[in-house]
């Protein structure tokens, strides 16, 4: 028999259009526990502590207010002891190329302030270099000379070129012209296709691509390549949290996401629109550098 817990939570998890099976892999519990706690049977849970444990994260996935629901329904929950609580999950664990790009950048953002000293001493160098010069172009030191006559004479300065060279035509290096910088390959992204809860796309653009993930609500997110290896361990993510891959070195990102609609996704600034309007989905982009 429901109990009027139980039963506000499983309205819940249908309002959102959770499965037992979707809440199994949002919140990590197996299903049989989550059946339990609709139906109010708490004696098959693993330990008393785990029961208030196991509806606070049901409650969260939900989005209802745990604590408030666990005080309205206090009489319903079963008399606790001194029991170990399960750890809280983890929060998600960032790839391995994630954490080497933030350890450059921290390398990078150590040694900037010696690259600007020493910037400023070259750029002090070549002022009083460029200076130096002209005093030294510029030195009214010429020789006058008096002739058999009387007459004085400015002896003609060291620097200046004889009447004879001809100098060198600046027209010539003015008329080649200049070398145009190659443009920016364009972008273009469409939908290859769908199968089941599987959308495909297809992109074209640039060889650097970053892809951007924020959460509006709780959601089930991860990610793997075309080797399957993690770009992000699979996990629950809420309101408020993004993530953002580097995916420059892959030809191809899967995305699995539970309550899809929590989730938005942007590549290199683009978004990428939902094909299919599921709460739980696959999204498969596979990847083409422009020529």
């Amino acid at each position: 028999m429901l109990n009027e817990m139980g039963t506000r939570l499983k309205e819940a998890r249908i309002a959102k259009g959770y499965s037992l099976e979707d809440l199994q892999d949002v919140t990590k519990i197996q299903k049989r526990y989550l059946a339990g706690i609709e139906e109010g049977n708490y004696s098959m849970m693993p330990g008393q502590f785990y029961v208030r444990a196991f509806i606070k994260q049901y409650a969260d996935a939900v989005g209802l207010n745990a604590d408030e629901l666990l005080e309205q329904h206090k009489a319903e929950m079963p008399e606790t002891t001194k029991e170990q609580v399960s750890k809280p999950m983890a929060a998600p664990v960032r790839s391995r190329r994630q954490a080497m790009s933030k350890s450059s950048s921290s390398r990078i953002n150590e040694k900037m302030p010696m690259v600007i000293v020493a910037l400023f001493i070259v750029v002090i160098v070549a002022v009083m270099w460029f200076f130096f010069n002209m005093l030294g172009e510029n030195d009214p030191t010429d020789e006058v000379t008096e002739n058999d006559d009387g007459v004085q004479y400015e002896a003609p300065s060291e620097n200046t070129p004889p009447a004879s060279e001809e100098e060198p035509a600046e027209e010539e290096a003015e008329e080649q012209p200049e070398e145009e910088e190659p443009a920016e390959p364009e972008t273009e992204i469409s939908v290859a296709g769908t199968d089941g809860q599987t959308t495909t796309y297809q992109w074209t653009g640039p060889a650097e691509r970053e892809l951007l993930i924020e959460v509006t609500g709780p959601s089930w997110v991860g990610a793997t390549d075309e080797n399957g290896e993690n770009l992000i361990e699979a996990a629950t993510m809420q309101a408020g949290q993004s993530e953002t891959l580097d995916l420059s070195e892959v030809s191809l990102v899967r995305l699995r996401l539970g309550a899809a609609p929590n989730v938005d996704l942007t590549l290199n600034g683009e978004p990428i629109e939902y094909e299919q309007d599921l709460t739980t989905q696959n999204i498969v982009i596979e990847f083409t550098d422009a020529e």
